[in-house]
């Protein structure tokens, strides 16, 4: 959400819902059974919070750099400072549930600071490490899971020198926040390969040479995430396991560019990547959107998920033996439209959590894909505007699916 002119935050006033005397029908849901027990999240904006009234809770505000030019630094700074203020209010409402609907793993907004990495604007995050620290401070008290998912536009194996340059102060602006809120190793920072450029095989090569120049800061937190267009896990899986880079197994990617295996024989080399780090791993789980038919319509993610995957039922897959005989799980990100609601929703259909029913919202309808052209091409209009407006380190990422 862009802001051109935002008041200065003198004081916060208490939001309140929309409407107290609403009251939602909450359909019931299939019962579902499932070994698993882990952690499921969502990733960066909690819909009933961005609805409060008269001041909604959430941690993308930003703005142009026509209003910074306008309006001096200082105004995306502040900017910066109201969503860390903001990820506080998230972290406690995650858990203000406690025992019953709590959700403790998060995927923090990579717009939390506006402008913090660019070359020309970018400033440190010291001038908000109290309100960082607060919110280190008591997602560690809770034992809440904090990471973060720069855009696209990360690229390390870019053949241009200025686009991995961005995409290391990307990374730096990254680690930063996460240093100045005392989050341990659970925190990390995930990106794709990104674009082929023409050659698949040079561009993972090149990675590879641009990963180990690296601060040890950023390969500590760095990992890598299989995409639906251009690298599978069969393309990442031999870079991470020479590196010891950890990956994120995406299951929707995944069923768009499949690998070789299924996930169930995959994941326990996938999870070996984290372990060797000591790091807890984690995947990603979404939908299509009922009716998709095309490559691009499969990409769109639906409201909801409807299941949860099998493959966290298996040993070494979704679940292990520690050295002490613990069952450990895998986190389980939930990249749904819905956001909190998606993982309210699943808490139920598999019991995994009692809910609080206030906190309960209908799910928004999905979509379909009337006016589309059955081959996935786009229509004139937006031919037109990929042309003239499309920039270059975004034109890069297309890439044919096998």
């Amino acid at each position: 959400m862009s802001e051109d002119a935002l008041p200065s935050p003198k004081r916060r006033r208490q939001a309140k819902r929309p409407d107290e005397s609403v009251v939602y029908d909450i359909p019931p849901v299939e019962s579902k059974t499932t070994t698993w027990r882990g952690r499921l999240g969502f990733a960066c904006l909690n819909t009933v919070l961005r609805a409060m009234k008269p001041e909604p809770v959430f941690c993308s505000r930003t703005c142009r750099i026509d209003t910074i030019l306008k309006n001096g630094l200082d105004f995306a700074k502040n900017l910066g400072k109201r969503n860390a203020l903001d990820l506080l209010e998230l972290v406690k409402w995650n858990e203000k549930n406690k025992h019953i609907c709590s959700i403790r793993f998060m995927r923090v907004s990579s717009e939390m600071f506006p402008f913090a990495s660019h070359k020309v604007y970018g400033y440190s995050l010291d001038y908000a490490a109290a309100e960082l620290k607060a919110v280190g401070d008591l997602a560690n008290s809770l034992g809440h899971r904090l990471t973060s998912h720069p855009g696209q536009f990360t690229q390390l194996g870019s053949p241009k020198e200025d686009v991995v340059a961005a995409s290391v102060r990307e990374l730096k602006y990254h680690v930063s926040m996460f240093e100045l809120m005392g989050i341990g190793r659970d925190g990390v920072i995930i990106i794709h390969m990104g674009g082929m450029y023409g050659d698949k095989q040079v561009t993972l090569e090149r990675f590879k040479s641009n990963y180990q120049r690296l601060p040890q800061d950023i390969k500590d937190r760095l990992v890598l995430e299989n995409d639906e267009m251009c690298y599978n896990v069969d393309d990442l899986l031999p870079v991470c396991e020479e590196l010891m880079i950890p990956i994120v197994f995406d299951y929707h990617h995944d069923w768009i560019y499949p690998s070789s295996e299924p996930p169930e024989r995959l994941l326990p080399r996938i999870n070996a990547t984290w372990q060797t780090k000591g790091i807890r791993p984690k995947q990603h789980l979404s939908s299509p959107r009922p009716g998709a038919l095309t490559v691009m319509q499969r990409r769109a993610h639906a409201a909801r998920c409807p299941e949860l995957p099998a493959a966290l039922d298996v040993e070494d897959a979704g679940w292990w033996r520690a050295a002490d005989g613990s069952v450990q799980y895998v986190d389980l990100m939930v990249e749904a439209k819905d956001k909190e609601q998606a993982v309210f929703e699943l808490h139920r259909m598999y019991a995994l959590a009692d809910v609080v029913l206030e906190n309960l919202r209908p799910a928004r309808p999905d979509p379909g894909f009337a006016g589309e052209a059955r081959d996935g091409a786009a229509s004139p209009r937006k031919r037109r505007s990929r042309r003239k407006g499309a920039p270059a380190h975004r034109r890069n990422l297309s890439c044919n699916v096998r």
